[in-house]
C-alpha cells in the first residue's frame, strides 16, 4: 500500500512519521501503532484523574460545610470528648421539640417556650450552655429554693428534677449523642419553665385578683407573653436579683413569716404578702389609702403618714348571697335581689372637693328604702329635704304622687336632697372618676364611728373628719380658708371673720349652696384590702376579714404555697 504525502521532501514528523522517499512500510505502521495505544491510554489516565480530584474537592467542601458547633466544641473540650464535637444542632432541635410537646403539661405557658425556643435555637444551643459554663443555672436553683420565703413551694417549680438533670449534664458522660440531646433537652425546658413561672409569681403575683373578686376595679398589672419574652431574653441572674420585692410591708411581713408559730397567723400573712406582690399603680410618694378591714383612711406625703382618721365603708354583702343571686337572675323580680354593699377595691384620683354637695339618690336606694318611707308618710321627703323629678327634669310634689301604684320596678322619678345639715353626704364630697359612683364623703350621722364594725354604708366611704382631710389634700392655706367659710366653720385668718358672718347671714337666709375645690395636684387614692399589714413602727396589725375575701384568695392560692403553710 502507498501512501502519498505530497511532496516527497515537504514531508513533516506527524502521528503516522514518513520516509523521505514517501513509502509507508509494515515497520512503520506498527512504530505508528504503538503510539496511538500510548497516547490514548494517556488520555484515559488523565480523565481518571480529573475525575478522582473533583470528587476529593467535593468530599472536602461537604466536610467544610458541617464545623463543629459551639455548643458541641465546648462539650468536647469540657467533658474531654472528643465525639461531642459531632452535636448537631438540627438532630437536637428536634429532641428538643419533642421534649417540649412530652412536659406540656408541666409547662406554665407552652406557647410562648415553644417561640422562646424557636428562636434560641434557629442557630445553636451555646446559649443555653454557657448558663451552665458560668454557673447561672445554680443562680436560678438558688432563688427556685428559697421560694419559701416568699411562702411559695419550691417544688412547683420541679426544682428536683432540674437538680438531677444538671449534675447529670456536669458528668459529662452519655453513652451516645442522642442520649446527651434528651437530657440536655429536657434540662433546658424545665429549666425555662421554672424561670418564667418563678419571676412571673414573685414579680406579679400568682393569682389575677380581677379573676377571683368580682369587686376588684384596681388596674394592676399582669405578665403578659411579651414581658414574658422579655424576661426570657435577659441576664437571668440579673433579673431573678432585680425582681426580689423591696416594699418595706413586704419585707416586714417576710420576716414575721420567718418567726411566726401560728398556723392561723402564718396564712394571714401568706394571703397579705400575695396582695402586695400585686402590681398596682405606683404614680408618686404620696396617696390616700382606704384599707377596708381596718376601717381607716391615711393620707401619705413623701413616703411618711401625715394622716389618719377612722371610716365607715360599704355594708356586708347578705348571708347566702350567691344562691339568692342566682335566684334573682332567673325571676328577674327586683324584690328578689339580694344587697350587696360592699365597697370596691379601687384606684383613682381625686381631683375636687364638693362642698355643701347635693346628693343624687342612687336608684337602688330609692326601690328599696325611699319607696317605702314614701307611702308611709309622703311628707317624708319634704321634712328630709329631698326633691322629685320626672323624666322632663321638673319638680314633682310628692303629694301629687300615687305611691301605691309605684312598684321597684316601675319608679319613673329621680330623688336628689338638697344641701344642708341634714344631707345624707354632710358638707364634702371628694371625687374621683370611676365608674361605680363611688367616692369620699362626709355624714351627718356621727354615731357609726363609734362602732368597731363600720361596714355600714351604701357603698360609699364616709369619713370621720373631712375637714382635717380637705385641709391635707389642698395644702393651701388661703383655699383652705375658703373651704372653713363655705361650710360653716371659721376662718383661721382673722382678717377673713367679715366675710365668714356675711356668708353665714346668707346661708341662713336662702341655705347652702354647693361650691367646687379643684385640686392642681390630684391625689391617688387607693381603696384597698389587707387583713395584716405593718404599722409604721414595724408592728403587725392584724384586722377581721369583713368581707371573708381572705378565704376565697387562699383557695386559689394555696397549690402554690409551702405544704403546712
Amino acid at each position: 500500500m502507498i501512501v502519498n504525502y505530497g511532496k516527497p521532501n515537504s514531508c513533516k514528523k506527524e502521528l503516522f512519521s514518513c520516509p523521505d522517499s514517501g513509502r509507508f512500510t509494515p515497520f512503520h505502521y506498527l512504530q505508528s501503532l504503538k503510539k496511538i495505544v500510548k497516547l490514548s491510554a494517556s488520555i484515559i489516565i488523565s480523565k481518571l484523574q480529573l475525575a478522582g480530584i473533583f470528587l476529593i474537592g467535593a468530599i472536602i467542601i461537604s466536610s467544610c460545610g458541617k464545623k463543629p458547633s459551639p455548643t458541641g466544641i465546648y462539650l468536647a473540650e469540657k467533658f474531654k470528648e472528643k465525639s461531642y464535637r459531632k452535636f448537631d444542632t438540627a438532630a437536637y432541635n428536634k429532641v428538643l421539640n419533642e421534649e417540649l410537646k412530652h412536659q406540656k403539661k408541666l409547662l406554665v405557658n407552652y406557647k410562648l417556650l415553644a417561640d422562646y425556643f424557636q428562636k434560641q435555637g434557629a442557630n445553636d444551643t451555646a446559649w443555653f450552655v454557657g448558663l451552665l459554663e458560668n454557673r447561672k443555672l445554680d443562680t436560678l436553683e438558688f432563688f427556685l429554693r428559697k421560694s419559701s420565703q416568699h411562702g411559695i413551694s419550691p417544688d412547683i417549680f420541679y426544682i428536683d428534677k432540674i437538680d438531677s438533670l444538671k449534675k447529670r449534664i456536669y458528668k459529662g458522660k452519655f453513652d451516645s449523642l442522642p442520649q446527651l440531646y434528651t437530657v440536655l433537652a429536657r434540662l433546658q425546658v424545665l429549666s425555662a419553665n421554672a424561670f418564667v413561672s418563678y419571676a412571673s409569681k414573685v414579680h406579679f403575683g400568682c393569682v389575677d385578683p380581677a379573676k377571683i373578686y368580682s369587686r376588684y376595679l384596681i388596674p394592676v398589672e399582669r405578665p403578659t407573653d411579651s414581658a414574658l419574652q422579655l424576661m426570657l431574653n435577659s441576664n437571668w441572674a440579673a433579673l431573678l436579683h432585680k425582681i426580689q420585692p423591696t416594699r418595706k410591708e413586704y419585707i416586714t411581713l417576710q420576716k414575721a413569716l420567718d418567726t411566726c408559730k401560728s398556723p392561723a397567723l402564718k396564712r394571714k400573712i401568706l394571703i397579705n404578702m400575695e396582695r402586695y406582690r400585686w402590681r398596682t399603680p405606683s404614680d408618686s410618694d404620696r396617696f390616700v389609702l382606704v384599707n377596708i378591714p381596718a376601717f381607716d383612711l391615711r393620707v401619705v406625703d413623701s413616703g411618711k403618714t401625715k394622716l389618719t382618721m377612722i371610716v365607715c365603708v360599704g355594708e356586708k354583702r347578705e348571708p347566702d348571697y350567691a344562691t339568692k343571686r342566682a335566684n334573682y337572675l332567673k325571676t328577674g323580680n327586683i324584690e328578689d335581689k339580694p344587697k350587696n354593699h360592699e365597697t370596691p377595691i379601687m384606684y383613682g384620683k381625686i381631683n375636687n372637693i364638693q362642698l355643701n354637695p347635693k346628693w343624687n339618690i342612687p336608684h337602688s336606694i330609692v326601690q328599696t328604702e325611699i319607696l317605702a318611707k314614701s307611702r308611709a308618710n309622703p311628707n317624708y321627703l319634704n321634712r328630709s329635704s329631698i326633691k322629685v323629678y320626672n323624666k322632663k327634669g321638673e319638680v314633682v310634689d310628692p303629694f301629687d304622687i300615687d305611691w301605691d301604684s309605684l312598684s321597684p320596678s316601675n319608679i319613673p322619678y329621680s330623688f336628689k336632697q338638697d344641701p344642708g345639715d341634714g344631707n345624707a353626704l354632710g358638707k364634702f364630697k371628694f371625687n374621683f372618676p370611676n365608674g361605680s359612683s363611688i367616692y369620699l364623703h362626709d355624714t351627718p350621722n356621727k354615731s357609726a364611728f363609734r362602732k368597731e364594725n363600720r361596714a355600714v354604708s351604701h357603698g360609699c366611704v364616709r369619713v370621720a373628719d373631712p375637714l382635717k382631710l380637705a385641709q391635707e389634700l389642698v395644702q393651701n392655706p388661703r383655699i383652705y380658708d375658703n373651704v372653713r367659710i363655705e361650710t360653716g366653720y371659721p376662718p383661721l385668718d382673722s382678717l377673713k371673720m367679715l366675710r365668714y358672718e356675711k356668708k353665714q347671714q346668707e346661708q341662713s337666709e336662702s341655705g347652702h349652696q354647693t361650691r367646687w375645690i379643684t385640686l392642681d395636684n390630684k391625689w391617688p387614692l387607693f381603696i384597698d384590702y389587707y387583713t395584716c399589714m405593718p404599722s409604721d413602727n414595724g408592728t403587725l396589725r392584724i384586722y377581721n376579714d369583713v368581707y371573708e375575701y381572705d378565704s376565697i384568695l387562699l383557695d386559689s392560692l394555696k397549690r402554690f404555697l409551702v405544704k403546712g403553710k
